[in-house]
């Protein structure tokens, strides 16, 4: 057993505590170290964050990432545990491409990762729950909801429908012109067609407006956004570096968003993080749609609470708790029975992002000279995995099975 002592995220705020861990497992959240050897951790200490949605695009597509390359960024960012989606070049929609996918990352991550299906007519036991898409996207999947069968896990949705994508299509030239490719409408749409389909552990994917919100939450199904459409808007100047599916919406779209973010309609800030290289978003009209995110996403949403655009149950619910409790994974939480998966954090040392000093292959990002809040220290299962920007730890990141949930 070994106590870790310091200013603990314990119960909706910080706490001088004594968390003691065995075996990569929280036993016990006390105020006596109980005799244990104590290692002292710097600063205000979150959970481990968790990312319900990232593309880290191996095996197939390793020139854009892979999984230690992204779960590099990730772990620098704050991140301990994601989700990889399955839409690779060999999309992930039964055993035998699910068994292929992990046996080609065995040993690639140093964060805990689960895996994605696509909804198909096939369940996979292991899988984390399936990938909904009503509209294609970057790899041109679309399914067929007639012919899913369905588990009673987590179902996430990119809710574009295909025929609203296809009643507003153009060669988009810029921002403004991609927005209008794949209106809002396409959105609800897609809400209204899943809601005929499914009503339980349905969660809407990459939400760009609260009108989509507000309908997913009558319709009771959990909702993510993304740092992106909380923060970057058509007006900008970042070109094809901001094309991504759904699209940027306009300024004052975008503003309500981030409004709303602490209001209750939001369930998950996810990454979806969806690298390209450089050379492939060079023009807007052939670059593939997606962005790089799974190392920002935790240091912009610390940097927002520090601005005061979020509380702090409310970041830690977004960022920790709420995508664990979807994902169905002990994690997000400093109590007894989860994994001790901690990040420590200097609210008062926040640095201007550069492209140049992320981790993913992709090389640069659409947020260059935004503040964000980077971790001093990460901690996966009780050891030290990253510590000032450098990782300290082995790539040990445990699949998640999805048989247990």
């Amino acid at each position: 057993m070994e106590a870790f002592r310091g200013l603990f995220y314990v119960e909706g705020e910080f706490r001088e505590r004594y968390v003691l861990v065995e075996d990569g497992v929280i036993r016990k959240v006390s105020l006596d170290p109980d005799g244990s050897h104590v290692t002292p951790i710097p600063g205000h200490v979150l959970p481990g964050g968790v990312d319900m949605h990232v593309h880290f695009r191996d095996p197939g597509e390793e020139k854009k990432e892979d999984f230690r390359t992204g779960s590099t960024a990730a772990a620098l960012g704050g991140t301990t545990t994601v989700f990889d989606m399955p839409n690779n070049v060999i999309p992930v929609r039964d055993e035998r491409t699910f068994n292929f996918k992990k046996d080609a990352i065995s040993g690639k991550s140093y964060v805990d990762f689960g895996l994605y299906q696509l909804a198909s007519e096939q369940l996979i036991d292991s899988a984390t729950g399936e990938k909904i898409f009503l509209g294609k996207s970057t790899g041109g999947i679309l399914t067929d909801l007639e012919k899913c069968v369905w588990s009673g896990k987590v179902k996430v949705v990119h809710s574009e429908l295909q025929e609203c994508l296809e009643r507003n299509a153009l060669h988009p030239r810029n921002l403004f012109e991609h927005d209008a490719s794949r209106p809002i409408e396409c959105e609800l749409s897609g809400i209204e067609r899943v809601a005929e389909y499914l009503t339980e552990n349905v969660h809407i994917a990459h939400v760009t407006n609260v009108r989509a919100l507000s309908l997913a939450k009558a319709f009771g199904f959990t909702t993510e956004v993304t740092p992106h459409h909380l923060l970057l808007n058509t007006s900008m100047e970042i070109g094809s570096f901001g094309k991504v599916n759904p699209p940027l919406r306009k300024k004052t779209v975008q503003e309500e968003l981030l409004y709303n973010l602490d209001l209750g309609k939001v369930d998950v800030i996810s990454s979806d993080h969806a690298p390209h290289t450089r050379e492939e978003k060079s023009e807007f009209s052939t670059s593939p749609s997606g962005i790089p995110g799974v190392e920002t996403r935790v240091p912009l949403v610390l940097a927002l609470f520090k601005k005061g655009n979020i509380s702090l149950a409310g970041m830690v619910s977004l960022l920790m708790e709420n995508p664990a409790r979807i994902c169905r994974v002990n994690k997000g939480y400093i109590a007894a029975g989860y994994d001790a998966d901690f990040i420590s954090v200097d609210f008062n040392d926040s640095r201007k992002i550069r492209g140049e000093d992320l981790h993913s292959r992709a090389g640069w990002t659409p947020f260059e000279g935004y503040e964000g809040i980077f971790p001093k220290e990460v901690y996966l299962r009780g050891d030290l995995l990253a510590q000032e920007g450098e990782i300290v730890g082995d790539r040990r990141g445990a699949f998640l099975d999805g048989k247990a949930k």
